[in-house]
């Protein structure tokens, strides 16, 4: 697997497999007509408060893509990453809020620790698919972002396009464990979901 550094990189244990992750809702946003398309957000929905996201992530033999049959739409002040996308600069142009990225937990930079792994986005950031079968996005496990929240709902994508999206992601985390004093991650079992399928627009 050329994932491995990533596995080390995340610190993760040997652990038993579980089915924590039930499913993934998308969600349309309301964009105002403020730029051309349909905006949408891709949240993967857990089994309990607490569970942890923390790579998105394809691998030979479980590829992963993002695809649309219209470009996405992506601002020039944008990122291929939530974590590249400045709050401040959201605030102050109203059509870069629904620009085009992926994530997990967060929608802009702010205390947002997300990093591309092995990833290429180069075609992404032009507006068209996202592809890999060796590379992720992630947050080491520590990260509050990587915990599903009450509603259990980790954001991991929003996309604008006028077309039809299609997209197929693996998951890897774990179920909740506890956070020792000094940040480490204790107990918890693995999470992988693999092949997750979702669709929206036109």
């Amino acid at each position: 697997m050329r994932l491995n550094a990533l596995a080390v990189a995340l610190l993760l244990l040997p652990v038993v497999g579980s089915a924590q992750f039930s499913h993934l809702e998308v969600e349309p946003v309301d964009n105002n007509g403020s730029v051309s398309g349909n905006t949408y957000r891709v949240y993967a929905v857990m089994e309990s408060e607490g569970d942890v996201i923390d790579a998105i992530f394809g691998e030979a033999g479980k590829s992963l893509y993002i695809r649309s049959t219209k470009p996405f739409y992506q601002h020039p002040r944008g990122g291929e990453l939530a974590s590249q996308v400045q709050r401040f600069d959201v605030e102050n142009d109203a059509t870069l809020a629904f620009d085009t990225w992926v994530t997990i937990g967060l929608e802009d930079n702010y205390m947002n620790s997300l990093t591309g792994f092995l990833m290429d986005f180069t075609e992404f950031e032009k507006g068209n698919a996202l592809e890999t079968d060796n590379g992720a996005w992630f947050v080491t496990p520590d990260k509050r972002q990587a915990l599903a929240p009450a509603d259990k709902r980790i954001l991991v994508a929003q996309l604008t396009s006028t077309g039809q999206i299609t997209g197929m992601i693996n998951i890897h985390g774990r179920t909740k464990a506890t956070q020792k004093d000094d940040g480490t991650i204790e107990g918890g079992n693995m999470i992988q979901a693999e092949g997750v399928t979702f669709s929206c627009g036109q």
